[in-house]
């Protein structure tokens, strides 16, 4: 309750309190005299979602600042002395118990946060506020109009209900996801532990448990006196009773608030879209609704008032809406368990793997293991979960049987090799890759310069008409290299299964990346997918080297376009890519730069140059003949030199074009 009156003495509280007023009284004027539902007491009002939002956000100043910029709008539109002031008071409880509600209740053993929405069941909590919130000052307002004569508490109750609680939902969500991007901040409680303790369960929620007792023992009040208008003077006895609870409210004391946890962008950031671009959606659908039903609704109301026509409207648009709801946040909900929270524990666990000192730590070794078993299968992260579950298991296997008879050097290098064996299967290694398939021919190959490298290589059927081929090279070597290389191959092949093109792949997988990447690896990669059928091919380049393109007749030519920024360099990169054809005979070589790059005894390298003369010596080659006779005059030129850096090659050659392509710009 001190909160209420401190507020004043802030600077802070005071530009709050300022910017709720605005805000509020700029969304609810408009809406005056151009939406009106009931004459002189409210209208249609997506201003509801103010009191919710800034409720939360910014408590006891928000409460004062809404109901002052209602009042202000309450006395411009002409509203008597009478509204004024109970617009003023119920705006305030209508701002402040969302506030209270936040950080007293928990959902399940999760923590008490400052309200960012990132989760399906904060989505949940915050709904559960609305309707708690809506369903009290409803109560509230509908005895005020009974007992000042204006309306029944019947008549009047579903109209303001539905008025607040799907404004408040359909419009908060939304703005609550993109509250990081304002700036403004949070205001938290603050937590007296010993006045925690003290209070009892019943006391501290009277008031959420009495009114709407009063409004239920009201309805059975009326239903006995066959439905007839309860007499105002019960109305007012009822509203005693209620804002005695609200008042008591005022005092309940607060949870412990802890701070947010450190949100990895990479993950959260896809549900926080999802919700936003969810429950935009079903704004639209909401505004969609009321249009065609309010109209219908007008047309073919015959004989029934006007407020009995609105409340048709609110009732069919409250029971669409609410089933939307449930569909959006299930839908949700499967996105949270089924991805973002399995990708979550696979990237904590080989960032885990990568820092762990193969000594052998039962005690870590056992909590990789349940996080692995805790990432539901059937689907391509579960089969990597089950790769990573085999090699830990193969590799601690091999760790336990030679431990008492090699040295550490031997044992390391039996984990590495069974870890080459898993980078290896993870690779399309069957040639021919697709033997149904005779509108193209591919082949690829790896040689990693250690056990385990960072480059891969990777092509995939999106659909029956489009290929994906991607060549990459990941910084840094060994292991750590071979784990992000996993993570950076699943998310490649994820987001392009999900239909979207080279460049939006690039800039979804480079945000996730990003994040948590406290070992600076980077990734510079090449990705293009072709149309089958017409021979359009678009590509995207994150700082790799160009390939070698030829046309059917010609020569090896390099493909000269501008690279973009490398993976996991830098969040916010936005990649651009180009389109063109490719017609029956033509020829794509792509590598990483361990081609070019290749070092002699004399500290020479093999060069562009090199590879380009090469290449053309053996243009009329397969794939599965180039690659080899390319690696083979690599050889030639490093001689007894050590491999330095892995070697990765893709040959992809069109063999039929069923439709004439057109390149888009």
């Amino acid at each position: 309750m001190k909160e209420i009156f401190t507020v004043f003495r802030s600077k802070k509280a005071w530009g709050h309190m300022v910017l709720s007023a605005v805000v509020f009284f700029a969304i609810a004027l408009p809406f005056r005299s151009l939406f009106t539902l009931l004459p002189g007491v409210t209208e249609i009002r997506p201003a509801n979602m103010v009191p919710l939002v800034f409720g939360i956000q910014f408590g006891p100043a928000a409460a004062w600042g809404i109901s002052i910029g209602n009042l202000i709008s309450d006395i411009l539109s002409g509203s008597n002395a009478f509204v004024c002031v109970t617009g003023f008071v119920v705006n305030f409880f209508y701002t402040y118990i969302p506030y209270k509600l936040w950080y007293t209740l928990r959902l399940g053993k999760e923590p008490i946060h400052p309200v960012r929405l990132y989760t399906v069941l904060e989505i949940v909590k915050y709904i559960l506020v609305v309707f708690i919130d809506s369903l009290v000052t409803t109560v509230s307002l509908s005895l005020i109009f009974e007992a000042a004569g204006f309306q029944s508490f019947f008549s009047s109750f579903p109209l303001l209900f539905f008025n607040n609680f799907d404004f408040a939902v359909i419009l908060g969500i939304p703005v609550l996801s993109f509250w990081d991007k304002t700036r403004l901040g949070t205001v938290v409680p603050e937590y007296r532990e010993e006045a925690y303790s003290r209070q009892r369960l019943l006391l501290r929620d009277f008031p959420l448990i009495i009114i709407p007792v009063i409004g239920v023992v009201y309805f059975l009040y009326s239903m006995a006196q066959g439905g007839a208008t309860v007499n105002s003077s019960l109305a007012l006895g009822c509203l005693c009773v209620a804002v005695a609870g609200l008042l008591v409210y005022a005092f309940r004391p607060t949870g412990k608030v802890e701070p947010l946890p450190q949100r990895r962008e990479g993950i959260k950031i896809s549900i926080k879209g999802k919700v936003t671009i969810g429950f935009v959606l079903l704004t639209l659908v909401f505004l969609i609704l009321l249009t065609v039903v309010s109209f219908n609704a007008l047309n073919v109301g015959g004989d029934l008032s006007r407020l009995e026509v609105w409340n048709y409207i609110y009732l069919v648009l409250g029971i669409t809406l609410n089933l939307l709801y449930g569909i959006a946040i299930a839908f949700l909900w499967y996105v949270e368990k089924n991805i973002t929270t399995p990708v979550e524990r696979l990237s904590y666990l080989t960032e885990l793997y990568a820092k762990q000192e193969h000594d052998h730590d039962k005690s870590l070794a056992r909590l990789l293991r349940q996080l692995a078993d805790t990432i539901p299968k059937g689907d391509e992260i579960g089969a990597l979960a089950v790769s990573f579950r085999n090699m830990m298991d193969e590799i601690d296997d091999y760790m336990v049987n030679l431990a008492a008879v090699t040295a550490d050097k031997e044992r390391i290098a039996t984990e590495l090799n069974v870890a080459t064996q898993i980078q290896a299967s993870m690779l399309p290694c069957i040639f021919p890759a697709f033997p149904e398939r005779g509108e193209f021919d591919i082949y690829a190959s790896m040689m990693p310069a250690k056990e385990v490298g960072g480059d891969f290589y990777d092509f995939f059927l999106v659909d029956q008409d489009h290929l994906a081929v991607v060549v990459a090279d990941v910084s840094g070597k060994g292991v750590p290299a071979a784990l992000f290389m996993v993570i950076a191959k699943t998310l490649i092949k994820n987001q392009a299964q999900q239909g979207r093109s080279p460049a939006e792949i690039f800039t979804s997988v480079n945000n996730q990346l990003c994040e948590n990447n406290e070992a600076g690896l980077f990734v510079t990669s090449w990705m293009g997918i072709l149309d089958i059928n017409t021979g359009e091919f678009t590509y995207v380049n994150a700082g790799h080297n160009p390939p070698l393109l030829m046309r059917a007749g010609g020569e090896f030519e390099y493909l000269r376009s501008r690279p973009g920024f490398v993976l996991a360099g830098m969040e916010g990169i936005r990649y651009r890519q180009t389109t063109m054809n490719l017609g029956e005979g033509d020829v794509l070589y792509l590598y990483t730069d361990g081609v070019t790059e290749a070092t002699n005894a004399a500290n020479e390298l093999y060069g562009e140059d090199r590879l380009l003369n090469v290449a053309n010596q053996h243009k009329e080659d397969t794939p599965q003949q180039l690659l080899p006779s390319i690696k083979a005059d690599i050889d030639q030129f490093v001689g007894d030199a050590p491999q330095f850096d892995d070697i990765t090659m893709l040959g992809l050659k069109i063999k039929t074009v069923k439709e004439e392509g057109r390149v888009k710009s």
